[in-house]
């Protein structure tokens, strides 16, 4: 059996653990601190603008580490950070020490998750790439659905949430220990290849090598440089589309418990809405994955925060079981295929040279608008008393990027100018015409 499929399997089992439970849990544990510490709102929704940043920023980190430690020594080193910030949590009883903590827990879940993860699966499948992506994301949202309502239940029966931050303790060193025992970082290291296929058993000799994809599925054929990624407009597209998806779920994920109870839904309604995203984000994540390699992944991109928008603007007006059911499903497919879609179309558009680079630097810029997601979202509330301004706001506010998304074309490198050029000489001189490149 190719062994890349070994690999995929046990880095879902890492981002199930990082992501699904670590990431997902600070959403039920946190009303139940608020109540306990008397925290206000905005005080605690600053915590979570930490994770957002420590998370978000630590993407660059992890792309460091990357470099120069290997993927799978650097998700063995996020699970000890994780595992270190979460008994801090653990302890707490001040606010300092729970953003020192919450910090702490955010770089370890980047340095475990995304950045690795995605690196080595770009480098272990090309055709298979959107799928092995969208199974691998897949498991934050299947994480979610199956963690937030066993944490919430573990609360309420022993009437002390600490023991969350127990449950992600061990969730985190067992991700280390799973990539440890069955990850690689290269289809080398186990004397294999991309997709399991020889290159040099394919190969015809003497083409000029041009992009790759069908059905309208743009692979570029060169490996851009970091530097030459960030000039190109399309980059910056994707990021604007990404950032807004990324202030949508943190607006989600710190603020719809508190918001549905405040709508009078009855706490487990609003518990269970958690997880209903969680499971949705799966469906989504597994539909980008399964159609990204047909159809061009900036599609998925613009359609997912469409959806995403959509969602939030019924959590805004959810005030019955069936709208919260609504607003949950829409939201989680939206946000779902969302993941998936930015590193898909990154490593499509940039190639696996420097992919780790690129969207680790993408994640940092991210930052902020995941970062400012929750902390605008919860003081917005406490002068106010209401979300609806932040809801409605961002979901006139992320129409722009979809529209953007609609209109880009993939970005062309110099290389793969002059070989589309080299193609039409040689067609030209034989009297055979070029094929128009994919994404033309």
């Amino acid at each position: 059996m190719f062994y890349g499929w070994r690999v995929l399997a046990a880095l879902c089992v890492v981002y199930f653990l990082s992501v699904g439970v670590v990431f997902w849990s600070f959403a039920v544990v946190l009303p139940a601190m608020i109540l306990d510490l008397g925290w206000t709102r905005g005080a605690a929704s600053v915590g979570h603008a930490i994770l957002a940043v420590a998370f978000g920023g630590g993407a660059a980190v992890s792309a460091m580490f990357v470099t120069r430690f290997g993927a799978r020594n650097t998700i063995a080193i996020g699970g000890v950070a994780s595992a270190s910030g979460s008994l801090a949590v653990y302890f707490t009883d001040s606010l300092l020490l729970f953003y020192a903590g919450i910090g702490v827990i955010g770089l370890g879940i980047a340095l475990q998750s995304m950045v690795p993860g995605t690196q080595i699966l770009t480098d272990w499948f090309v055709r298979r790439r959107a799928i092995s992506m969208g199974l691998f994301l897949s498991m934050g949202g299947l994480g979610a659905f199956a963690a937030t309502p066993a944490v919430a239940y573990l609360i309420e029966m022993s009437g002390d949430w600490r023991i969350a931050w127990l449950v992600t303790f061990a969730c985190a060193l067992g991700g280390s220990a799973v990539a440890l025992l069955f990850v690689r970082n290269h289809p080398a290291d186990v004397g294999s290849f991309a997709d399991g296929i020889d290159p040099d058993a394919e190969k015809e000799p003497d083409q000029p090598r041009a992009p790759t994809g069908r059905q309208g599925v743009y692979r570029t054929g060169a490996e851009w440089r970091t530097g030459e990624a960030y000039r190109t407009f399309a980059l910056w597209c994707i990021i604007a589309a990404a950032g807004l998806a990324g202030f949508g779920l943190a607006i989600n994920a710190s603020q719809s418990v508190i918001h549905l109870r405040d709508q009078g839904m009855d706490p487990v309604i609003a518990g269970s809405a958690v997880g209903i995203v969680g499971l949705f984000s799966t469906g989504g994540r597994l539909l980008a994955g399964a159609t990204g390699d047909r159809y061009d992944p900036r599609y998925l991109l613009a359609g997912g925060l469409a959806v995403e928008l959509t969602g939030i603007v019924l959590l805004n007006y959810a005030q019955t079981p069936a709208m919260v059911y609504a607003y949950a499903t829409l939201f989680g497919v939206g946000n779902g295929a969302t993941i998936v879609a930015l590193p898909a179309l990154v490593a499509n558009y940039f190639g696996a040279l420097s992919f780790a680079k690129i969207i680790g630097i993408v994640h940092l810029i991210l930052t902020p608008f995941a970062a400012t997601g929750s902390v605008i979202a919860g003081f917005f509330y406490d002068l106010t008393q209401s979300y609806q301004g932040v809801f409605l706001g961002y979901a006139v506010v992320a129409v722009i990027p979809v529209l953007l998304l609609l209109f880009i074309r993939p970005p062309r490198h110099a290389s793969e100018t002059a070989t589309v050029d080299a193609m039409a000489r040689a067609g030209a001189g034989t009297g055979i015409a070029a094929d128009a490149t994919p994404g033309d």
